[in-house]
């Protein structure tokens, strides 16, 4: 047993730490969002029943979001509700509504990552989509009130790559070939939020598609041999699988 003591110390100090650095976490956390909400000057929490009464239709899809059920009632007088994300309503109900007087989480997205760190981490790799620019919002993607859940997105998503596609007009289709893996979903190749691969894919070059064209008798993929082209580059940019999205020239997904 004596053997092990110096282990269970190191573990316990670890644990020790962690705990450590979870009760900082969360009081950089209320730190934050104190900080956030401050922007309504004398503003005071209300409770969402009072929400209800303007926002009738964000109630009841609130009701049916993921963010729903991190909301509960108690006597702690933290926010709950509404007022996790918009901050302090009393001014806003007192003046009737408008748009400088409650906080709008669109222009920031720092309220986002107070809960989703992994996110924030990922919009600093080299690779990903401009959020930290200020050139995108997380709004512009999710719908944090959201009705259409997806249980990959913690949000909600307009069908599969509905929100990309507003953007990637080109990769919409349809094809007269299609690549299945787009019809599972973007997030199938790309890490929507950041990666370290150009073009925001999950992993480098063929490996990507060797994810899911595999076989057996490899490096033969489908009934042809490819050990002398896998050298020449990706698959999509070596002469071969240009049209990776889809074709409507080629099965083989070329253009």
């Amino acid at each position: 047993m004596s053997h092990f003591k110096p282990i269970l110390i190191q573990l316990c100090a670890v644990a020790g730490l962690l705990g450590t650095l979870t009760l900082t976490s969360t009081a950089v956390e209320a730190a934050s969002l104190q900080k956030l909400f401050s922007e309504v000057e004398g503003a005071e929490y209300v409770g969402s029943d009072m929400c209800v009464a303007c926002h009738e239709d964000q109630e009841r899809e609130f009701k049916l979001s993921t963010h729903s059920r991190i909301s509960f009632a108690d006597d702690s007088g933290e926010p709950q509700g509404c007022e996790m994300c918009h901050g302090p309503g009393s001014v806003h109900v007192e003046e009737g509504g408008g748009k400088d007087n409650i906080f709008n989480p669109r222009r920031n997205p720092e309220l986002c990552f107070s809960c989703h760190l992994d996110k924030q981490a990922e919009f600093r790799l080299p690779f990903r989509h401009p959020v930290m620019e200020g050139k995108m919002a997380c709004a512009d993607c999710h719908n944090s009130h959201g009705t259409d859940a997806q249980p990959w997105t913690s949000t909600s998503l307009d069908g599969v790559n509905g929100k990309c596609f507003q953007c990637h007009k080109e990769q919409r289709g349809p094809f007269v070939f299609e690549h299945e893996a787009v019809g599972e979903g973007c997030t199938t190749c790309h890490k929507v939020h950041g990666s370290i691969h150009d073009k925001m894919l999950k992993v480098r070059d063929n490996n990507l598609c060797l994810r899911c064209h595999t076989q057996m008798n490899f490096p033969s993929i489908g009934d042809s041999n490819h050990s002398g082209r896998l050298t020449r580059g990706t698959c999509f940019s070596g002469g071969c699988h240009t049209a990776i999205h889809g074709s409507n020239f080629d099965d083989h997904l070329r253009y």
